[in-house]
């Protein structure tokens, strides 16, 4: 009778340690707190606000002459402010916006957009203001996408702090391979390297820096990308409201 009760004290002491552990790095902040709270943003509602610019460059490879690098084509930058809302409760996202070209500067495109889980589907709709109004809606075979966030705070190292509206930050790099075989991402394999990535104690990114880019060149050449976001603003809330609007009626 003794072992049972020995290993249930043990395994009491255990979870007990592990509890105690969870409170204490939550509670005293840190980069290894800002991980983790950044992770469980997945579990509760949140919405933040970026402004963001994205810039892209064609290279296409001299085949003809030995010698001469291959020929940048750089596409004027794409910016704008986005608002980003989700709920654990259905995968259910909200995305919403407008952006513009740098050589377009006033014309700017307003967007909408509403993910959710349905059974083993990925759904989304879709509100596009380009050349007049456009509208659809569709489902594809599950995509988790949220994996590639945390595949990415799994390879963070910390680098330092910084600050936003006066908060402290502690902000990572990281560096990784996105394969076909990762949830169904398709195409060639793609290098992600974030050079920047601010984090909140709460476990908001405030900052991301992001290079995207062919981990082989074809023969023809490649695409490469720079994403830059910033924080405007946050709430632990969800845009239910905007999500029912796009998707005429749904609630997740």
């Amino acid at each position: 009778m003794k072992t049972p009760l020995l290993i249930t004290a043990i395994l009491v002491i255990i979870i007990i340690a592990g509890a105690v552990t969870y409170l204490a790095v939550s509670v005293n902040g840190g980069p290894e707190s800002a991980l983790m709270n950044a992770r469980e943003l997945f579990m509760r509602n949140v919405t933040v606000t970026y402004k963001f610019v994205i810039s892209s460059t064609l290279v296409i490879n001299n085949n003809e002459f030995p010698g001469i690098p291959g020929v940048p084509f750089q596409t004027g930058p794409l910016m704008g402010i986005v608002t980003i809302s989700r709920t654990p409760i259905n995968d259910a996202t909200v995305i919403n916006g407008t952006f513009s070209f740098r050589h377009f500067m006033g014309s700017g495109i307003n967007f909408n957009v509403a993910l959710w889980r349905y059974d083993n589907e990925l759904c989304y709709a879709m509100e596009l203001n380009f050349m007049g109004p456009q509208t659809t809606t569709h489902c594809i075979p599950y995509v988790n996408l949220t994996k590639y966030v945390i595949l990415a705070l799994n390879e963070s190292k910390y680098v330092g702090k910084g600050t936003w509206n006066g908060k402290t930050t502690y902000c990572f790099t990281a560096t990784l391979t996105l394969t076909p075989t990762q949830g169904g991402l398709q195409g060639f394999p793609m290098i992600m390297n974030i050079t920047e990535l601010c984090i909140l104690s709460n476990g908001v990114p405030t900052n991301m820096t992001i290079y995207l880019y062919p981990a082989y060149q074809s023969e023809f050449g490649g695409m490469f990308m720079n994403i830059n976001m910033t924080l405007i603003s946050y709430s632990f809330t969800f845009n239910q409201r905007e999500f029912m609007k796009i998707t005429r009626g749904l609630i997740p």
